[in-house]
This record gives structure tokens, C-alpha cells and sequence, in this order.
């Protein structure tokens, strides 16, 4: 009788695996290369291995479960994953404290010099403390001391700054360091005394303690915070944490309908995203040995639906032709309105979209690469679940600028062993006459294969003649073998792995593969198209984003995930979006930019574009390689090792 299989799928870290009902969920994900926590080793006396069920039967819950969870967490669907077996296919989520260790988030990008003029600046202030001849308020006295020691014009001051002021104020003797923002946001103007302007004081601190910034790019697939000073523009510290959104589905479509279709959706959505963002603040103040309240100024980038989830906008009609956003101008919103504890008048800048589905992440990688001051004819990607394209051309005043729904392939969904780039993912492979030779996340044994290492992989199995130009594995090649699902190639044995199970790439993947390379190949042609311009007139191509850092473009250029252009120059810039958002949070000329570039970007809907189908159908296929067809990989193949 055959053993009834169930699929167990492990958010946010992308990792899936068959196992047979009964299986405890730690098993499981042992199996599957997750590194869950277990301190006890199964017996549920440590409490370490916390998971919540997203879908599936968690069953009732273990006297463990009750010993480490209170009620509401059972009733959440939380459980200890030792003592929950699997009875039907189930959908996990892993808390991050769950993990031994976590998935490799890119945060880092390309530097650049920012004349730091932000919106909020700390003034020292000292004034007489109240007396039976001086009953002014706490604020007035504040206010003017200000105003004598700084010539600042009027300032306000919310009941919720009020109420940090007046204890404040009397522990340190009435020295303070007043965090102030100012009105009117005019870049390059002294609006400071401005007497005819109401500036807001947003927080304050011990005298010493100025304002911090607090940057961030909401991305589908990771959140990643910068903490800066407001002062000076110095980066305190910086991390990255998974989106937990990705519980409620991988990409921003999946999402979008969980809002519409589910009660209470897309709350579920902001509040993930806002506590995530919250939590991150906490870390990384606690990280630079400051408090929170410090935080007096906070910006936002990411893309249109990341970024109306965020908020709590309509987003119904960005999943309906004409896919339209609710709004795209710049916001300017209350922390404290979003749950986020912070400096108690902080508010959060969110820069302009450009439509449905080119967000204001695009608007800040612009700024952060210069396209829109560019002196050449450059391309810029943003390559992840959905693709940005801009191409700027010197002496036009705007940005053409595409988007493309190149899908969660690249983050290693929908591969049969795939994962994301956690430890043990395979994230380079070169092959050789001897079989595959593989690179690791963190030089871990393999336990599945991360977005750059399929990509890196199938331009192996090309370049080797193994893979035919409309994408069919040679089932007579070397190391191409029959599988459950058909044709495979054998990356690494089972007894070379992390989970002690077979790593293959399989038919299936390289379909997945050329559905996401060809959406992304078709667009940049359609840009270059729409723009009339020649394709050996490009000078760069400038490729951002997390998955972009460890691609290897030689292999992306093999496969046409790239598009070979005769006379580019490729350059990888990293989290350029995360660079952007500090740009607007320390300058107030980079946010009237940011406005500029938003406004005057040309949009190029790709589905509605002449012949966009018969494009893409075309770009799925495999460019020709040189040499290929021998079945024989060569030993002397460039180690990018």
C-alpha cells in the first residue's frame, strides 16, 4: 500500500518537502534543511521550536503546546513544531527567533554623498525652570528657549510630544535637546527662522541625544532598515528581516487578492508589515546604543502594492485592468498612526509612485544610480518577484520606465528544490568533467538551490549542451536521468547533501526559469522599442536588488535573462532602492527629486504594446552559445568561485 505524502511548506525561508502523514513538523523541516530550533532535541522541553500553522490541520494541541503557549497563541494556530505531526499538506510560518540561522538578506548598495538637509534637527535648549513669578507652560518655556537661543520661529507641539516633555524636562533640570521639524519643507532656504512658519517639535532627549532617521525599503520579499543620524548622515546600523507578508502569499498578486478575497485580510497584511517594521526600528536602536525615541523621522520606499498594503490604501484596483493606483504622490503620515513606537510627533515620508505597478523602490533607485542624471544611454533593473525597467537617454527630460511580472522563480519558488538564499542554498555551480561543482550559502553542506544558483545552474547545463535552445534537457546528456516529474539533472546525490535527499534541476524548473528571464528579456526590448532606441547605443545597464547582487551576469547574459547588448557595461549596485531611501530621509533636496522624477516619468504598459506576446514567447527561448552541443562541460571553465 503506498505512503500518502504531504507537502509541507516552510514561510518565509521558501523551503518545501514531501513527507509521510505522521511526520512531526521538526521532521519535517529537518528534511527539508530548515535549521528550526530544538534545544531538547524533540522532546518539547524546550519550548525553542515555535511555529504557526498558515493552512493545514494543526490538531489539537499537546500538553508541550499548552506548557509554552498561552491561549490566544493556540488559538492563532500557534504549536510547538515537535509535537505537531502532519496530516494533511500544511503551510508553516518560522519565526525568525525559531531558526538556528537565517536567510542571507542583501542590504547593502551603492554609496552616495547626500548634502544632509533633513526635515528634522536637534536644538539644545536650556531655560529657568517654573517659578511663583514665571508660570509659563512647559511647551511655552521650551518654545522660548528656542527662540532666544536659535532665533527659531513659532513651534507647536502635539499632546503627545507634551506628555514627553513635561517629566523630561524636569529630570534633566530643564536642559533638553529638542528634536524639531520644519514646516513648509522648502530645500535650500533657511525655513528654520522663519517666524511667518509653525515648526513642530516631534520628540526630545537628554541633553546630547539628537534625532535619528530611520530608512527603509519594503520589499516583497525582505524588509531592510537603516538607522542614521539626522545630523551628520552617518549610518548607525542596518539589517534585514524577511517580509512576513510572505505567509500570505510569495508574490504581490498573492497578496493582493488575500486582501481583497479574505475578511480582515488587509489588515492582517499592514499589520505584519508594521510590526516587522517596528520590531526592526527597536533592533537596530538597541544595536547603535539608542532609544527609540530618538527615532524622529522615518521614510518609506517600496512598491505600489507593498506600499498601499503598508497603509492601509484601497487595493482592489491594482489587481483590475487598468491597474491603477489609489494614490501616487508623496505622504506624509503619523508613526504612531501606523503602530510604530517611535519619537511620539515622528512622521514617515513615503516618496511618490509612478502606477500600479512601478512603485516609489523604483523612484529611490533612480536617485540612489543618478539615471535621471545620467550622461549616457544606461538601463536600470530591478530584478526580484516583479522587475522594474528605466532607461534614461541624456537630453530627454524624463525616465522611460516599464514593469514586468517576472514571478517568484528568482527566489527559488516554484523550483523543485528550491529555496531562498538561507544557509546550505546552492548559489554558484560550475560544471566540469567530473560532475558539478557547487557554492553554498555559507559553505554549508546543499539543501536546495537559491534564485542565482538555478539561474547559474541552467546556464551551465546550456553552455554544456545539456539544455537545447527552446529549453529541453538532452536526455541522452551526461547526468540527465528520469524523475518522477521527467527529465533531471543530478546537482548534487543525496549523500553530498544537508537533508540527505537528492538536489536535481528538473524540466519543470527550467520552464519556471524562462517564463521569469523571458518576461524580464521582452521588457527591456520593449523599452528600447517604445523609446526608439538602438540596442548598441546602450552604454550600461545598471542591475539592483538583492538577487541582482549575486547573479552572475555572464550566466544570466548565456540564458537571455540579460539581454546582450554590444557596447553595455554591467553593473551590479545592490540594494539601491535601500540607498534611496536614505536619500530622502537626510535631504530635502533628494525628496523634491524624487517628486521631479515620479512626475515626469514616461510609463510604458508593456501588455497593451504591439506585439508584446509574440516578444515574449520569443525571449522565453535560449540565446545560441558558443560551443555548445557536445554533452561535454570543459574542465577549464571560468571558476567565479
Amino acid at each position: 500500500m503506498p505512503v500518502e505524502l504531504c507537502r509541507v511548506d516552510f514561510e518565509p525561508i521558501g523551503m518545501r518537502v514531501d513527507v509521510p502523514a505522521g511526520t512531526t513538523l521538526l521532521e519535517a523541516a529537518h528534511g527539508a534543511g530548515v535549521e528550526l530550533a530544538s534545544v531538547c532535541g524533540g522532546h518539547g522541553w524546550c519550548g525553542r521550536c515555535r511555529v504557526a500553522i498558515l493552512a493545514g490541520d494543526a490538531g489539537a494541541p499537546a500538553d508541550a503546546d499548552r506548557r509554552y503557549l498561552s491561549p490566544d497563541e493556540l488559538a492563532a494556530g500557534r504549536r510547538l513544531a515537535c509535537r505537531t505531526h502532519v496530516a494533511v499538506d500544511t503551510r508553516v510560518h518560522v519565526p525568525r527567533a525559531s531558526l538556528v540561522t537565517g536567510q542571507r538578506l542583501q542590504i547593502g548598495g551603492v554609496a552616495r554623498d547626500v548634502a544632509v538637509e533633513a526635515a528634522v534637527r536637534g536644538w539644545e535648549v536650556e531655560t529657568a525652570p517654573p517659578t511663583l513669578t514665571d508660570h509659563r507652560s512647559d511647551v511655552d518655556r521650551v518654545a522660548d528657549g528656542l527662540h532666544t537661543a536659535h532665533g527659531l520661529g513659532r513651534l507647536t507641539a502635539e499632546p503627545a510630544v507634551v506628555r514627553q516633555i513635561s517629566p523630561l524636562a524636569r529630570r534633566t533640570g530643564w536642559r533638553l535637546a529638542a528634536y524639531v521639524r520644519a514646516a513648509g519643507l522648502r530645500p535650500g532656504s533657511d525655513h528654520w527662522r522663519d517666524h511667518e512658519l509653525d515648526h513642530e517639535i516631534v520628540g526630545v532627549g537628554p541633553p546630547g541625544r539628537g534625532p535619528l532617521g530611520l530608512a527603509v525599503d519594503l520589499g516583497t520579499t525582505k524588509i531592510a532598515g537603516y538607522l542614521v543620524d539626522l545630523e551628520t548622515g552617518a549610518e548607525l546600523a542596518a539589517a534585514g528581516v524577511p517580509n512576513p507578508q510572505i505567509a500570505y502569499g510569495e508574490d504581490v498578486i498573492a497578496r493582493l487578492a488575500y486582501a481583497a478575497r479574505q475578511a480582515g485580510g488587509a489588515d492582517r497584511l499592514a499589520g505584519a508589515a508594521r510590526a516587522a517594521i517596528d520590531d526592526l526600528a527597536g533592533s537596530l536602536a538597541e544595536e547603535a546604543g539608542a532609544a527609540r525615541e530618538q527615532i524622529a523621522e522615518v521614510s518609506v520606499v517600496g512598491n505600489t502594492a507593498m506600499h498601499h498594503l503598508f497603509l492601509g490604501l484601497p487595493t482592489r484596483q491594482l489587481s483590475m485592468s487598468p491597474f491603477v493606483a489609489a494614490t501616487a504622490r508623496p505622504l506624509d503620515v503619523r508613526a504612531r498612526d501606523l503602530g510604530l513606537d517611535l519619537a511620539p510627533g515622528c512622521h514617515v515620508q513615503l516618496p511618490p509612485c509612478v502606477s500600479g505597478f512601478v512603485g516609489a523602490d523604483h523612484v529611490a533607485m533612480v536617485l540612489a544610480t543618478g539615471l535621471d542624471r545620467a550622461d549616457r544611454v544606461a538601463v536600470g533593473l530591478d530584478i526580484g518577484t516583479n522587475t522594474e525597467i528605466a532607461l534614461c537617454r541624456p537630453g530627454r527630460p524624463a525616465l522611460s520606465c516599464a514593469s514586468c511580472a517576472s514571478g517568484p522563480a528568482f527566489e527559488g519558488a516554484h523550483i523543485r528544490d528550491g529555496m531562498r538564499a538561507a544557509t546550505g542554498a546552492i548559489e554558484g555551480v560550475r560544471l566540469t568533467a567530473r560532475g558539478a561543482v557547487l557554492r553554498t550559502v555559507r559553505d554549508a553542506p546543499p539543501v536546495g538551490i537559491c534564485g542565482s544558483g538555478i539561474v547559474e545552474a541552467i546556464a551551465e547545463l546550456r553552455r554544456g549542451g545539456l539544455v537545447d535552445e527552446r529549453g529541453r534537457l538532452c536526455r541522452d546528456a551526461p547526468g540527465v536521468r528520469l524523475g518522477r516529474d521527467g527529465p533531471e539533472f543530478l546537482l548534487a546525490p543525496a549523500a553530498d547533501t544537508g537533508t540527505g535527499r537528492d538536489i536535481v534541476v528538473t524540466q519543470g524548473d527550467i520552464e519556471e526559469i524562462q517564463l521569469a528571464k523571458g518576461a524580464v528579456h521582452a521588457g527591456v526590448g520593449v523599452v528600447l522599442e517604445a523609446t526608439g532606441t538602438d540596442p548598441a547605443a546602450v552604454d550600461e545597464v545598471i542591475v539592483a536588488g538583492a538577487f541582482g547582487t549575486y547573479l552572475d551576469l555572464g550566466g544570466a547574459r548565456d540564458i537571455g535573462l540579460l539581454p546582450r547588448l554590444p557596447h553595455a557595461r554591467y553593473r551590479q549596485v545592490g540594494n539601491a532602492a535601500g540607498s534611496g531611501a536614505k536619500a530622502v530621509l537626510l535631504s530635502l533636496q533628494e525628496r523634491d527629486r524624487a517628486r521631479r522624477v515620479a512626475l515626469d516619468a514616461r510609463y510604458i504598459e508593456l501588455t497593451t504594446f504591439p506585439g508584446f506576446q509574440r516578444r515574449f514567447a520569443h525571449s522565453m527561448w535560449f540565446p545560441a552559445v558558443r560551443g555548445a552541443g557536445d554533452h561535454r562541460p570543459s574542465d577549464d571553465h571560468r571558476d567565479r568561485e
